[in-house]
């Protein structure tokens, strides 16, 4: 297709695929809230994971994807359109990973890097370049979801920071070369205690175990401006939402905070 060219953004009665690329592969609350939230604001939703026999949540579909390859996305994503409509975005969710402790990079070993990392990585790329195969052509959306230590880094979260921070660069590559397609691809990063399979001990003691605002998310900086740390639900879905609507084609490449006015970085 020649550069240039508008491909326009699918129209209505089309599906949303959220794909849980990290922690256990199983779907967990982040990424069953995500789904709820956005099933009340409308949208039709599909849930990927590499393991589908995890605690189901209302009556979300749940489909197996491997993320082996590019080609096993795609293939995911063609079941989720038989089984619903034509997938006008794709959201990455590292979701149930579990909290960090200090010190964690001065022992990590090469098998744990693979593991953290790497592998994840891999999942990345291929879930890219599967959305890539079913978007071209017809446009859309990929979003992915990030803990906010992507932006600063955290004590004890190099592995997760790692994962996120290479994310959103390969977010931001993928928006350039694929924008004449008419695929607009962004990072929406968000507390970690919203991901985090559980909150770290620092965590708890600094939120009063509210497991939001936590030390993990926000070390040495006041509490949130707007006085509460987001959900995923009510307040991170309607922004993804957005993202993969008609009037926010023009973004591409970016990376918003949603965090309750913590970081607030450019």
């Amino acid at each position: 297709m020649a550069r240039g060219r508008r491909v326009p953004r699918p129209a209505l009665a089309s599906a949303i695929a959220v794909i849980v690329v990290l922690g256990d592969g199983v779907p967990g609350d982040a990424s069953h809230a995500l789904a709820r939230g956005l099933r009340q604001l409308g949208e039709e939703v599909v849930l990927g994971a590499r393991v589908t026999d995890g605690p189901e949540a209302d009556d979300i579909v749940a489909i197996r994807c491997a993320m082996s390859s590019g080609h096993e996305v795609a293939e995911f994503l063609a079941r989720v359109e038989a089984a619903a409509h034509p997938v006008h975005a794709v959201v990455l969710v590292s979701t149930g990973v579990t909290a960090p402790a200090p010190g964690e990079l001065a022992a990590l070993d090469a098998d744990q890097w693979e593991e953290g990392v790497e592998a994840p990585l891999q999942r990345t790329l291929a879930c890219f370049q599967g959305s890539y195969r079913r978007l071209r052509g017809r446009g859309g959306c990929l979003v992915v979801l990030v803990p906010t230590m992507a932006l600063v880094g955290a004590a004890g979260g190099a592995p997760w920071a790692a994962v996120a921070e290479a994310q959103r660069a390969m977010a931001k590559s993928a928006g350039r070369s694929w924008g004449h397609e008419g695929i607009t691809v962004n990072c929406l990063a968000v507390p970690a205690s919203l991901l985090a399979a559980a909150p770290s001990a620092e965590d708890t003691a600094t939120s009063g175990g509210s497991g939001g605002g936590t030390g993990l998310d926000r070390p040495g900086l006041p509490p949130p401006s707007l006085e509460r740390s987001p959900t995923m639900d009510t307040e991170v879905a309607p922004v993804v939402a957005s993202l993969a609507a008609r009037a926010w084609a023009g973004v591409t490449g970016a990376t918003i905070a949603v965090d309750g006015g913590i970081w607030m970085t450019p």
